[in-house]
């Protein structure tokens, strides 16, 4: 039989798992709000990387298109500015598209970092719930035991009652 203190940390280790189990939920709202973000990201990248080696294909076009005029009309000046400008900023964009790649790389290792928490805070979360889950037979345990008591009790009483009354009866 269970003590009204030891009652009263049941509840308490019950009202603590309940914090605890809502902390867990947040993290995993969290967690799940940056997975969808480094999602969006890496899919920003892979279209970056798309449009990096579309670039790419462009700009050795570009060149054999260079080569070939430069062999045409070796003083056509400004078509050359013009083509050194694209490749200009071809480069420029091949350079941020790098970046880009070395953030999707970064990303994608925050993911892993992240699903690994995910991991353990399911764990956690698991255990948490087995936890509650025998609470809940101990609670009931518990509730079940109260009852036999007050049977036993009122039993007892009315045992009491009885004897009283024979009692009185085997008295001259």
């Amino acid at each position: 039989m269970l003590t009204d203190d030891q009652i009263d940390q049941l509840r308490s280790e019950k009202e603590l798992l309940q914090l605890e189990v809502e902390d867990l939920n947040m993290v995993i709202a969290r967690r799940e709000q940056e997975l969808d973000q480094l999602r969006i990201r890496a899919r920003e990248a892979n279209a970056m990387q798309s449009k990096l080696d579309i670039n790419l294909l462009e700009f050795e076009q570009m060149q054999l298109q260079m080569g070939k005029n430069n062999q045409r009309a070796t003083g056509d000046s400004i078509m050359i500015n013009e083509l050194e400008n694209e490749l200009l900023e071809m480069l420029r964009l091949q350079n941020a598209n790098a970046a880009r790649v070395k953030e999707n790389d970064s990303l994608k290792a925050s993911l892993m970092d992240t699903n690994r928490e995910l991991d353990e805070a399911s764990k956690w979360y698991k255990q948490l719930k087995d936890l509650k889950t025998e609470l809940t037979l101990t609670k009931s345990s518990l509730e079940i035991a109260n009852m036999e008591l007050e049977n036993l009790k009122e039993e007892l009483s009315e045992t009491r009652e009885l004897n009283e009354l024979l009692l009185k009866k085997n008295k001259p």
